[in-house]
């Protein structure tokens, strides 16, 4: 297994909810940060992904929610590469949130694909997309999905 990408954060006033802990969305705002880091640390920067016109979008979003976070400290987040398709098209992506005291928060499961930026559709990525990919961090349960 390989190690989970991981990043620590501050907990933001802005990350909370009425209720004083973090509303929903964060969470996901979050770990959309993560997968926008862990592809970067890959070598797909924004600049190679805009020479090759492609980028990654979503299909699905799933988000266990264990306990709450709040102002107390910061979090820590992971990324690691959960699925793939042998040629990168298809991947998802898990990523957990920890609280200061080292206890799970919640769980962010993500599924998706690349886009053809110009042609506005789904796509095959080049060679270069798809080594950098299939390269990242992988998550413990990883399932490499040959075509």
């Amino acid at each position: 297994m390989d190690k989970p990408f991981r990043k620590e954060f501050e907990v933001k006033w802005a990350d909370l909810d009425p209720n004083r802990h973090m509303r929903h969305s964060a969470y996901n705002d979050y770990a959309a940060h993560m997968r926008l880091k862990i592809i970067e640390e890959a070598g797909l920067t924004i600049e190679v992904l805009e020479k090759l016109k492609m980028g990654p979008i979503l299909f699905k979003e799933e988000t266990t929610f264990y306990r709450e976070v709040g102002m107390q400290g910061n979090i820590t987040m992971t990324a690691a590469l959960l699925k793939a398709r042998s040629d990168g098209s298809r991947w998802s992506f898990i990523h957990d949130m920890y609280r200061h005291d080292g206890i799970k928060a919640a769980t962010v499961i993500v599924h998706g694909a690349w886009l053809d930026l110009e042609k506005r559709k789904l796509a095959i990525p080049p060679a270069e997309i798809a080594e950098h990919f299939l390269n990242m961090p992988k998550a413990e349960e990883f399932e490499l999905e040959q075509l």
